[in-house]
């Protein structure tokens, strides 16, 4: 087994025991970019050619937190609206949440809050984490509207770019931190 890889930011990934389990989803519009840093993030690599995600796909990540390691299962779901059903049965016991637009289309931001209540619906409230990925192509939706729409939803914002790694590990660390908060 190799030596914990220390990521741009704490928490660490690690090898140790977990002390804690939970569950996050990553939703959002279709082709946001969702698979893309959740295998950026769990495995350091990207695919510019992702086809859609069918239904669901899950990956695990083990993460310290000061004293703690979260075991995070991360559920990265169709955002196309006829898996609307099978979302609701994997929002069940979710913990966190990465809630994902593309930076470069306004229509997946206006979407944002759709997302938002879809999650509630499922989940109830739990920590989120606003996410602008794309962050490596011209932006059309503003950075302070997606900061007013965290704050107003208590979220920490994050913008990203799986294609060149910027702010991914940042932002899933930010909702692992979220969840221990939640549940320590």
């Amino acid at each position: 087994m190799s030596n914990p890889v220390q990521s741009s930011t704490q928490p660490i990934v690690t090898h140790r025991p977990y002390t804690h389990i939970a569950k996050a989803v990553v939703v959002g519009d279709a082709a946001v970019g969702k698979t893309s840093l959740l295998v950026r993030y769990v495995k350091g690599l990207f695919n510019p050619t992702y086809v859609l995600t069918i239904g669901v796909a899950f990956n695990i990540k083990d993460i310290v937190v000061g004293e703690h390691v979260l075991r995070m299962q991360i559920w990265d779901t169709g955002g196309q609206e006829r898996f609307g059903p099978i979302r609701q049965l994997y929002y069940r016991g979710t913990k966190g949440v990465l809630l994902v637009y593309d930076r470069s289309s306004e229509a997946s931001f206006d979407r944002i809050d759709y997302w938002l209540k879809e999650v509630k619906k499922g989940a109830g409230a739990v920590p989120m984490v606003l996410v602008g990925n794309k962050a490596d192509l011209p932006s059309k939706v503003p950075a302070q509207a997606a900061r007013k729409f965290a704050k107003e939803h208590s979220m920490f914002f994050v913008e990203t770019s799986a294609k060149d790694d910027t702010n991914v590990d940042s932002a899933f660390n930010e909702l692992a931190k979220s969840i221990l908060n939640a549940v320590v």
